[in-house]
């Protein structure tokens, strides 16, 4: 916690406009163009502490490494935004749960029960048996309306993660992913804070028609 705090200063939410700085890049060009290995953007703990605004970075499969603004936060959802293109990310709890601007959108999410990655991972290390849980999906290709998707939780124990020049003690999930009515299974992992299970650092499978999504957390929100 002392380490977000510190992380907090200056922390404020970007309530409409348009976001003009230049190292605010776009994350999910590569899932449009298919084209892979961009330089990442040169970000520094500098840069990003000037930042009045809560901050990631993203990268869609190998693509480019880019800076994502926190542009709203409302019934516990936080919308992320990048600038080039209006694409979105939707994050509640450390999960994604919605997106736009992509190739194939996720368009909602509901949980059955309480989601064990809302602030719950940290206390699943110490339990020991793995999680079961169950959402549903609304893809916007295909008829994918209310897909359940079945996952399965395990801890694979504490990891040290680097965050532009900061080092985060950690703790990593695993998230083995099935769909129930689709030949689709996937994985995701999060790297949680062992405090509090807030996630640091990510990758997700949001669609079936591109590569995961690997995001870390920069300047947390307020």
């Amino acid at each position: 916690m002392a380490r977000r705090s510190l992380l907090l200063g200056g922390t404020g939410l970007l309530l409409g406009g348009c976001l003009t700085s230049p190292i605010v890049g776009n994350a999910f060009d590569v899932a449009k163009t298919q084209v892979f290995g961009y330089p990442d953007l040169p970000l520094q703990r500098s840069t990003i502490s000037k930042l009045p605004y809560a901050s990631m970075s993203a990268r869609v499969g190998k693509g480019p490494q880019a800076l994502l603004l926190l542009a709203r936060g409302q019934g516990g959802e936080q919308h992320w935004v990048s600038s080039l293109d209006r694409s979105v990310l939707t994050l509640r709890g450390g999960r994604v749960v919605k997106t736009f601007g992509f190739p194939e959108n996720l368009k909602n999410t509901r949980n059955q029960g309480g989601d064990p990655v809302e602030g719950k991972l940290h206390k699943l290390a110490q339990t020991g048996p793995p999680w079961r849980h169950t959402r549903y999906l609304d893809l916007d290709l295909g008829p994918h309306y209310g897909l359940a998707v079945d996952s399965v939780f395990h801890s694979l124990g504490p990891r040290k993660v680097r965050i532009v020049e900061l080092d985060f003690d950690t703790i990593l999930l695993r998230e083995q992913n099935s769909a129930r009515t689709l030949n689709w299974k996937f994985e995701n992992q999060y790297w949680v804070d062992p405090a509090d299970g807030f996630v640091w650092k990510s990758t997700q499978t949001i669609a079936r028609s591109f590569p995961p999504v690997h995001f870390q957390i920069l300047k947390p929100p307020a």
